[in-house]
């Protein structure tokens, strides 16, 4: 089994501007996640956190940014399917939980979903030589653990409606 994993590390200087030679979507995510520093605090945020401020609209236009740089990841790099999977739920994470007002803002400047997947992507380009495989090894755990994390509640919720529900047909039978 592959001893790096591709889980997303934030290097100390990767907050800064990407230099001239660096790939549109990195400038793109470095953009839309760190592109302004919060004055008096070493914080960054980018269009991302800032548009999001906009109630419903401007969580799904950025949704669809996050969107085409993993199509992009996709289509031209060849991400693994695991690790594009990865990506994709990054960015339901972020559309998710960046939708519910004043904590989806918070949420919006530490999550840094486009920065993410830039790492991820990184981090396959690195692991890619020819006849070898990425490992997608720790983004389906990452994956597998999203939706532990997401059918809980839900499971939580259907059984307390059953619950409901049942108390109020055996209350009204009584």
């Amino acid at each position: 089994m592959e001893t790096e994993t591709l889980k997303p590390t934030i290097e100390p200087g990767f907050h800064s501007r990407p230099g001239p030679k660096a790939d549109g979507l990195e400038h793109l995510a470095w953009l839309m996640d760190r592109a302004f520093v919060i004055p008096g605090t070493k914080i960054t945020v980018g269009l991302d956190a800032i548009l999001g401020l906009l109630p419903i609209g401007g969580d799904f236009l950025t949704g669809l940014i996050q969107i085409g740089i993993v199509v992009v990841a996709l289509q031209k790099y060849q991400v693994p399917r695991a690790v594009g999977a990865r990506m994709a739920a990054n960015v339901l994470l972020d559309t998710a939980v960046g939708s519910i007002p004043f904590l989806g803002d918070v949420f919006d400047v530490f999550f840094k979903a486009n920065t993410r997947n830039i790492r991820l992507l990184q981090q396959v380009q690195q692991d890619h030589t020819p006849h070898r495989a990425a490992s997608t090894f720790s983004s389906i755990a990452y994956l597998i653990g999203m939706a532990v994390i997401l059918l809980v509640p839900l499971l939580l919720v259907l059984i307390g409606f059953v619950t409901v529900v049942a108390w109020l047909f055996h209350r009204s039978a009584a």
